[in-house]
C-alpha cells in the first residue's frame, strides 16, 4: 500500500472502526441471543437425560470447531487476496443463513449440520479483527483491537439477556428467526456504510496465484514468536471449550428446575458475566500497550484458574452467578492481548492469514474441549469440569509465562519509561 493510500485510509479509520463495531456488536447480539441456550434447546428433542444432553452439546461444540479450524485459513487468504471487508460481509451474510436454518430443524441430527454450517461459514470475530488491525494506526492497534474486543463481549453480554425472555415468551423457533435476521442485517450495513481502500502487497500481486495456503501456513509458523502465540491460543481455546457446555447445565442442576424456567435466569448470569467482560477487554487492550501484553496475558490466566476452581464448590445460583462474572474480568483481560501480539509480530500484508491461522488453531482447541468437558462431566460429575478447566488455565498460564518473550509494544514499554521520569523527577525534589 502506497504511502497516500495509507494516509487515506488512516484518516477515515475512527468512521470505519465505529461503523464495524455497532455492526459486530448487532451480529455477536444475533448469534448470542440462542448460543448458550442451545444444550437447553437440544433437550426439546426427545433427548431428555442431563447427561446425553451434555454429550450432544460437546459433540455440536467439536463439529462446529473442526468446520471451522478446516475453513478459517482458506478465508484468511482470500482475505490478503481480494480484501478483508468482503470476508466480514461473508462472515455475517453466511453465520445468519446458518442461524436460520436452526430455526427449522426437526432432530438433534439436523441441528448439529446446521452447527457444522455456521462454523464453516461464519467466523465474524476473526474477520473484524484482521480489518481493524489493517485499517487502524499502529499506535492505537491496542485500543482499538480492545475495543472491538469489548464489542463481541458486550454483544455476547446482551444477546443472552434478550435471547432468555424471548424463548420463554415466543419460543425458540422465533428466537431463531431474530437472530439470523440481525445477523443478515449486521452483514449487509457493513457492505453500505464502511470502506476499504484495500491494494495487494507486491508478493501478493506477483505470487499469490501461484501459492497454496498450506506454504504460507508453514511460513509463518517459522516465526518463533507466532508459532509459541498459536500453541498458546489453541491451548486457551481449548480450555474455554472444555467448559463451555457445563456452565448451562451445572445452572440447570443448581436450580433444580426444568430447562424452560431457567432460560432466563440463566440469561441474565450470562449477561452480566459477558458486560464486565466487554469492560474489561477494552481497559486491558489498552493497559497491555502500557505494561506489556505477557504480563495481562499470564495474571488473566491464572485469575481465570482461580474462579473457575471456586465454581466447582458454588452450592447456589447466586454463588455461581457471583463467580462467573469475575471469571468474565479475568476472561475479558485474556482475550484481547493475543489478538494485539498478532499485529506486533505479523506485517499488515500477511495479516490476514496470521489471523486465519490463529482462528483455525483456536477452531482446533474449541474442537476438542467441548467433547473432552462433556465426557468428563458425564462420567465424574459436572462439577469435575470445573476442577480441571482451573487445571488447565494454570498450565497454559505456565506455559505462557516460559516460552513467551514480551514484544516491544508500540508505545515502546511507557511503563519502564514513565517510572525512571518520575524518579528522576523525585530526585530533583
Amino acid at each position: 500500500m502506497s504511502d497516500a493510500s495509507s494516509r487515506k485510509v488512516y484518516e477515515g479509520w475512527r468512521r470505519n472502526f465505529y461503523t464495524l463495531w455497532v455492526a459486530e456488536v448487532m451480529a455477536i447480539i444475533g448469534f448470542q441471543a440462542v448460543q448458550p441456550f442451545l444444550p437447553y434447546y437440544i433437550q426439546e428433542f426427545d433427548v431428555a437425560d442431563l447427561d446425553e444432553a451434555l454429550l450432544w452439546a460437546g459433540r455440536m461444540g467439536t463439529a462446529a470447531g473442526l468446520a471451522m479450524a478446516i475453513s478459517s485459513p482458506i478465508w484468511g487468504t482470500l482475505a490478503d487476496r481480494f480484501g478483508r471487508k468482503p470476508m466480514v460481509v461473508r462472515s455475517m451474510l453466511g453465520g445468519g443463513i446458518a442461524v436460520l436454518l436452526m430455526a427449522y430443524v426437526q432432530t438433534v441430527e439436523q441441528l448439529l449440520w446446521a452447527r457444522v454450517i455456521q462454523g464453516a461459514l461464519a467466523g465474524t470475530v476473526t474477520a473484524c479483527l484482521t480489518l481493524v488491525s489493517t485499517s487502524t494506526p499502529r499506535s492505537h492497534v491496542g485500543y482499538a483491537l480492545g475495543l472491538m474486543q469489548g464489542a463481541f463481549m458486550l454483544g455476547a453480554s446482551v444477546g443472552p439477556l434478550l435471547g432468555g425472555p424471548l424463548i420463554e415468551q415466543f419460543g425458540y423457533h422465533a428466537c431463531f428467526l431474530y437472530s439470523g435476521v440481525t445477523v443478515v442485517a449486521a452483514g449487509f450495513a457493513v457492505q453500505i456504510w464502511v470502506r476499504e481502500d484495500f491494494q495487494r502487497s507486491q508478493l501478493v500481486e506477483t505470487s499469490a496465484r501461484y501459492r497454496l495456503p498450506g506454504r504460507d501456513v508453514g511460513r509463518l509458523l517459522r516465526i518463533r514468536a507466532f508459532l509459541i502465540l498459536v500453541v498458546s491460543v489453541t491451548s486457551m481455546s481449548f480450555t474455554f471449550g472444555f467448559i463451555m457446555p457445563v456452565v448451562p447445565l451445572f445452572l440447570q442442576e443448581l436450580a433444580g428446575s426444568d430447562h424452560g424456567s431457567i432460560v432466563s435466569l440463566a440469561g441474565v448470569i450470562f449477561a452480566i458475566s459477558g458486560l464486565v467482560g466487554a469492560v474489561s477487554s477494552a481497559v486491558m487492550g489498552r493497559f497491555s500497550d502500557t505494561v506489556g501484553p505477557k504480563r495481562v496475558l499470564v495474571w488473566g490466566l491464572v485469575a481465570a484458574g482461580i474462579f473457575y476452581c471456586a465454581q466447582g464448590y458454588a452450592q447456589t445460583v447466586m454463588t455461581l452467578g457471583i463467580l462467573l462474572v469475575f471469571s468474565g474480568i479475568a476472561t475479558g483481560a485474556i482475550r484481547p492481548v493475543a489478538n494485539a501480539l498478532v499485529a506486533r509480530i505479523i506485517d499488515e500484508a500477511d495479516r490476514g492469514k496470521a489471523f486465519g491461522i490463529m482462528t483455525s488453531a483456536a477452531a482446533l482447541g474449541w474442537a476438542a474441549g467441548p467433547l473432552g468437558g462433556s465426557w468428563v462431566g458425564a462420567t465424574w460429575g459436572l462439577r469435575s469440569v470445573f476442577f480441571v478447566t482451573a487445571g488447565l488455565f494454570l498450565l497454559v498460564g505456565l506455559w505462557v509465562w516460559r516460552a513467551m518473550d514480551e514484544p516491544a509494544s508500540a508505545s515502546g514499554h511507557r511503563l519502564p519509561q514513565m517510572l525512571r521520569t518520575w524518579q528522576r523527577r523525585l530526585g530533583r525534589m
